[in-house]
């Protein structure tokens, strides 16, 4: 069985709702992967943005365990 068969099958035996669901899902993938097909069209600047992040010098240092703990203020 192909896996498209197997989803038509599970398909036929869920609820209205559901089938709502899954068909609003795979409109929203549908129309995201057709922005990311458009906006890779858009040729890269270089350098546009040049500057404009900073990064800590104890960025890759370990967090103590009071932030995994959710103890710091």
């Amino acid at each position: 069985m192909t896996i498209l068969e197997t989803i038509v099958q599970e398909l036929a035996s869920a609820p209205e709702p559901l089938l709502e669901q899954v068909l609003d899902f795979i409109q929203s993938v549908k129309d995201s992967s057709n922005l990311v097909a458009h906006s890779s069209d858009v040729p890269r600047i270089l350098g546009l943005h040049g500057g404009q992040v900073w990064m800590s010098e104890d960025f890759n240092e370990p967090l103590s365990d009071e932030f995994w703990l959710g103890e710091m203020e």
